[in-house]
């Protein structure tokens, strides 16, 4: 893992992943991610974020994810990964002041890619040497 790309997911992407098709772009990443193919990046506020958003009852609905199972997906984003404090950036620059924590993180843990869907993120394409891709570049990169 010494040489794996260090990463944010940001919680469109692992939401998706958890609700989509496992060979959708999400799900590869989900499963990459399991399989320990990059080190994963969060903060407590993308925990918490993260957290809120598998507790919806249109995502529990859809999941049909028990409260076990949900605070277990937490626990495994936080052991298979790093956790940064995620509060610093080096300047403001995304168009979506919610989108800050994952800007934040990225640049404080040094990490090499944020994976999102978020279009206001995305318009970026780098932030402080890490580059901003969807999903669908993120497996290619990774040649999934």
């Amino acid at each position: 893992m010494a040489n794996d790309p260090r990463v944010v997911v940001d919680t469109n992407v692992l939401i998706s992943g958890l609700l989509g098709i496992k060979n959708s772009p999400s799900g590869k990443i989900l499963k990459a991610m399991r399989n320990q193919k990059f080190i994963l990046i969060n903060s407590p506020l993308i925990l918490k974020e993260i957290g809120e958003v598998i507790n919806r009852k249109r995502i529990v609905k859809i999941t049909k994810m028990s409260v076990e199972e949900r605070k277990s997906f937490l626990e495994e984003l936080i052991e298979r990964g790093e956790v940064s404090a995620g509060n610093q950036l080096s300047k403001i620059i995304g168009r979506d002041v919610k989108d800050d924590k994952i800007l934040a993180c990225a640049y404080e843990a040094k990490a090499d890619y944020i994976v999102t869907g978020d279009e206001d993120l995305l318009v970026l394409k780098e932030y402080e040497g890490t580059m901003i891709t969807t999903p669908k570049e993120f497996i290619e990169i990774l040649s999934l």
